[in-house]
């Protein structure tokens, strides 16, 4: 059975904890809201300053940023992981929650290519860039747009 190993880890101490104690889920719920803002609000800022807001900061000021974004990130994967082991049944039948994480995964793909090929020496980044900042940020809104619209479809038990 293929979801033998969700119905095995979704048994363990810590997804019970959070599935079933009074604290648990909003505890981790509120640490994924808290790397959810560093990862979205980072590279939307980044998105911003491609698409000319705040010209005055260059570009590879961001750059530290990135491992901040990556910790936010790190964040996320657990607490997400956390979070859909505790009522992975309800999730995986969630039309919101696939278009969520289908959001998220292009999110980070166009971040990760805007990160990568907007060399930092431009001031004005070219067409094709702008382009793909604005796809980035259409991507990260709609899945923070998703993610609300799960919180209201997955009430936890």
């Amino acid at each position: 059975m293929p979801l033998q190993f969700l119905d095995d880890f979704s048994q363990t101490s810590v997804i019970r904890w959070v599935a079933e104690s009074d604290w648990g889920y909003p505890i981790v719920l509120t640490g994924h809201a808290i790397g959810m803002s560093l990862v979205v609000g980072i590279m939307m800022i980044y998105e911003l300053r491609v698409l000319g807001l705040g010209q005055r900061i260059p570009l590879p000021t961001f750059r530290p940023l990135f491992r901040v974004a990556w910790l936010g990130f790190a964040i996320n994967l657990t607490s997400g992981t956390l979070l859909f082991c505790a009522n992975y049944v309800a999730f995986i039948r969630n039309a919101a929650f696939i278009s969520k994480i289908s959001l998220l995964c292009l999110a980070a793909l166009v971040s990760w290519w805007l990160v990568r090929h907007v060399g930092p020496a431009e001031t004005t980044a070219a067409r094709r860039a702008r382009l793909i900042a604005s796809l980035g940020l259409l991507l990260w809104l709609g899945a923070i747009a998703a993610g609300r619209i799960v919180a209201y479809t997955n009430v936890p038990d």
